[in-house]
């Protein structure tokens, strides 16, 4: 696995159309909020306002880019995008390409704000408890 420094150098370091997909969907989720911020944390991308709520990755054998919603058990899904994977937290929604992208960006936006609704209204981050499961697993 390879070792990133920056947000930056991981998009980078993608194929062409991935890194593009990446910056797209990197500008509509820093847009999405005044206060939204990113950083790179565990080799991924992640944005939040007040906690980390969401994070892109690509997906095995470049079937795409997973933004990962952190909060995502939590989240109405009344556009049916978000997928549980057989996840316990963690919910996404898959964009094959740049097309893929534009044909669900508005509902990606709606999916956004309900993502930032239930980070400003919940004290604790849902990431540090996701991080505890997954140490105890270990364990």
């Amino acid at each position: 696995m390879n070792k990133y420094i920056s947000i930056e150098d991981f998009i980078e370091s993608q194929e062409p159309l991935n890194a593009a997909l990446m910056n797209q969907l990197r500008n509509s989720i820093l847009n999405a909020h005044p206060k939204m911020r990113e950083r790179f944390l565990f080799n991924t991308a992640m944005f939040g306002v007040k906690n980390e709520l969401c994070y892109f990755v690509v997906l095995n054998k470049n079937k795409g880019i997973e933004v990962g919603f952190h909060r995502g058990f939590q989240m109405s899904n009344e556009q049916g995008l978000l997928e549980s994977k057989k996840r316990k937290f963690i919910h996404g929604i898959t964009f094959k390409d740049l097309e893929d992208l534009k044909n669900k960006e508005a509902i990606f936006k709606e999916i956004l704000q309900e993502a930032i609704i239930l980070d400003e209204i919940h004290e604790k981050s849902i990431f540090s408890e996701i991080l505890q499961v997954t140490r105890k697993k270990k364990l």
